[in-house]
């Protein structure tokens, strides 16, 4: 090689020879890390939504453990529930939930879950790079983008999706993607977070474009739409749903609008956090220029700073503008896909002082980070009643001790939550105006009582009011109030039994019956190439 020449970016592979047993070295070791980790450090991050993320994973294992889907999220908003993690993407928050079952506490769960972030980033560089990981590793796993996701905000899945976003844009950048495993791993990032997964979609369909390969590009389109399919089931009722609950609203109005998250803003909603970002952003276009990264990879380093551009003021009309962008909400998440395409040109730079000074310049922000102290684990655990879960996260997070949900997740009803509080008290069902009543059945999906009225009364039940719950009074289907927020119905004078049932969405069906054709139709197509190696080696054997 010619000195001071770029150094190309391979996607060498690990030799054969020992890689089963240094495979079994590294499960050990990152076995005994997380499970160190887990137990050993009672810790939460201390960003603002570790608060939701920490209450998602505990609904979700609590519904798991009732053998239900976390459809709907039961002890949230005081108990009277929430449509909660299927408006948002469920993967994060059913990872910590069946990681917190298994070592008995939601708060070990998800430092578990966070310790298998840098393994995994490991593993998907290693794979790619082969011997020259190492610092490209570095620069990822230590990246002030990843490090403000998880340690400056909380955002647990955002952090999780790491690996992910990792592995797609390298395949995109380097022209190798593939419709099968691509629109897999394009669908799990979705259903982890999905923010990054349209960030992913749109960097890496930019990178396939410039390359003006039709076979790439239907390739790239395969892909997505196989990522579509095998997410049908999330994203169609969630398409409906987001209109009961206002998301648009909620997602892209007050702190959330991009004018106030835009890199300098002159009003930013979390100044601190903006002008650190902004040094972050500059940090690094620095390295950059340090370590010429557009010799080494010219089309990543284009890539990467239109990223830049597109989270600073200059962008902000595209961001105004109805537009999908509006939906990533902050303009300065760009700077993640930015980092996913710098760091692996930084590390490709062929002479090693340039590339140790970009390193230390594209990390140099950590050290002025203007992140939170650590907080204390609340200690949930699956079976932990709300009201005790109220008061212990109140106590370690300074949430609230009603745990409410997020705006995006609130329906109308939630408006009204708190006259709901006060006329229920600690009840589960309350017969109005005279009555009572005797809760036979409270699962996360199936709420059932018997009650006894004198005289024709009002049954309401501690669930938070939402289209998708069926109600029966004596095995007949019964009209519900319309009023006061919660599930509620009107029986006659004697004994009735009331029965709530979650129904679930209709679109949801058609969505899982598109996500299990969409898995016969990959599963043909693979099994079909796996039948065509074999004849293709035979008949290349022939002479």
């Amino acid at each position: 090689m010619v000195p001071g020449a770029p150094t190309p970016l391979s996607t060498s592979r690990l030799p054969r020879a020992g890689r089963a047993r240094r495979a079994a070295g590294l499960g050990l070791a990152a076995a005994a890390g997380v499970v160190a980790l887990a137990f050993g450090v009672p810790r939460l991050p201390g960003g603002p939504d570790v608060y939701a993320h920490l209450l998602w994973g505990w609904q979700a294992a609590h519904c798991l453990d009732e053998g239900a889907l976390p459809l709907w999220l039961p002890d949230l908003n005081a108990g009277f529930g929430s449509p909660g993690i299927r408006l948002y993407s469920p993967l994060g928050p059913t990872v910590i939930g069946l990681l917190g079952l298994g070592l008995g506490g939601i708060g070990r769960g998800m430092r578990a879950a966070l310790a298998l972030v840098p393994l995994a980033l490991w593993l998907a560089v290693r794979r790619r790079r082969g011997g020259r990981a190492g610092l490209e590793w570095l620069l990822l796993a230590l990246s002030p983008i990843a490090a403000y996701s998880l340690r400056g905000r909380g955002a647990v899945s955002e952090f999780l999706a790491l690996p992910l976003a990792y592995w797609l844009h390298d395949r995109a950048v380097a022209g190798r993607p593939a419709a099968v495993p691509d629109g897999v791993a394009l669908a799990a990032l979705w259903l982890l977070h999905a923010p990054t997964a349209l960030l992913v979609g749109g960097v890496a369909g930019a990178a396939l474009l410039v390359r003006r390969d039709r076979s790439l590009w239907a390739a790239a389109l395969g892909a997505g739409v196989a990522a579509a399919g095998l997410t049908a089931w999330h994203w169609l009722p969630l398409a409906a749903e987001l209109a009961l609950v206002d998301g648009r609203a909620a997602l892209t109005g007050g702190i959330f609008a991009a004018a106030r998250n835009v890199l300098g803003a002159a009003h930013p909603h979390a100044p601190a956090d903006n002008a650190w970002l902004a040094v972050v952003a500059v940090a690094w276009l620095g390295a950059a220029l340090i370590a010429r990264s557009w010799r080494a990879a010219p089309l990543r380093t284009a890539l990467a700073a239109g990223c830049l551009l597109l989270a600073s003021p200059l962008a902000l009309p595209l961001w105004r503008a109805e537009s999908p962008l509006a939906f990533l909400q902050f303009p300065w998440r760009f700077l993640l896909p930015a980092t996913l395409l710098l760091a692996p040109a930084l590390a490709a730079t062929a002479v090693a002082p340039r590339r140790a000074t970009a390193a230390v310049v594209a990390l140099l922000p950590l050290l002025a980070a203007p992140f939170p102290a650590p907080v204390t684990d609340p200690g949930l655990r699956a079976d932990t009643p709300w009201e005790q879960a109220g008061a212990a996260v109140s106590a370690a997070l300074g949430g609230s001790p009603f745990l409410v949900d997020v705006p995006e997740h609130r329906p109308p009803g939630f408006a009204h939550l708190a006259g709901a509080i006060e006329r229920l008290g600690g009840r589960r069902v309350a017969v109005v105006p005279a009555g009572e009543g005797v809760v036979e059945g409270w699962q996360p999906l199936r709420r059932a009582a018997s009650v006894r009225a004198a005289s024709p009364a009002l049954v309401e039940l501690r669930l938070l009011d939402y289209p998708y719950w069926q109600v029966t009074v004596d095995g007949a289907d019964a009209a519900r109030h319309a009023d006061g927020g919660v599930v509620a119905v009107t029986v006659p004078a004697g004994a009735h039994r009331v029965e709530a049932r979650w129904r679930g969405n209709p679109l949801a069906r058609v969505g899982q019956a598109t996500a299990l054709a969409t898995v016969a139709l990959l599963g043909a197509v693979v099994l079909r190439r796996q039948r065509a190696r074999p004849a293709a080696g035979a008949a290349g054997g022939v002479r």
